[in-house]
C-alpha cells in the first residue's frame, strides 16, 4: 500500500536506459543530474524524508520499439538507477551517488515497466518514490 508520496515523476527522456558496459557511467550521471535539477535545494529535504523508511519505487522504463535494448529485461534496467539512489554510483571509481535510498534493504515494494515508444527521443525512464504504509 502506497503511503506518502517522497519523489514523484522524475522523468529522464532522450537516452536508452543502460544495463551494464560503457554507456552505464554516463546514464547514471544523466538520471543523477535530472533528478539534482528536479530536486534543486530540497534534495536534502526529500533525504531527510527517505531515511530509514520502508519505501515503494516504481519505475517506468521507455525502450524504443524494434530495437535489442527493447529486449532488455527490467532487472538488468533497474540496476541503474537503484545504484544513482544509492550513495556511490560506483564503488570501483567512488561515484557518488543521489543518497536518497543509503540502504536497499527499506525497499519493501519495486513496480517495474516496460513502455514501448516509437522514438529515441522518448526513450528513458519515470519514477517515483513512495513511503510504503503496511496495510
Amino acid at each position: 500500500m502506497k503511503g506518502d508520496i517522497l519523489l514523484q515523476n522524475v522523468q529522464v527522456r532522450g537516452f536508452v536506459p543502460a544495463t551494464a558496459g560503457k554507456n552505464a557511467k554516463e546514464d547514471k550521471k544523466k538520471i543523477r543530474n535530472a533528478v539534482e535539477t528536479k530536486l534543486g535545494k530540497n534534495i536534502g529535504n526529500v533525504r531527510e524524508r527517505c531515511k530509514g523508511k520502508p519505501l515503494s519505487v516504481n519505475v517506468v522504463f521507455y525502450l524504443q520499439k524494434d530495437t535489442a535494448h527493447a529486449k532488455k529485461d527490467l532487472d538488468s534496467l533497474s540496476n541503474v538507477l537503484l545504484d544513482v539512489l544509492s550513495e556511490e554510483m560506483s564503488s570501483k571509481e567512488s561515484e557518488p551517488g543521489l543518497n536518497i535510498i543509503n540502504d536497499d534493504s527499506v525497499i519493501y515494494r519495486i513496480v517495474f515497466e516496460k513502455k514501448i515508444v516509437n522514438s529515441s527521443e522518448e526513450e528513458g525512464l519515470t519514477f517515483s518514490i513512495y513511503e510504503w504504509a503496511y496495510s
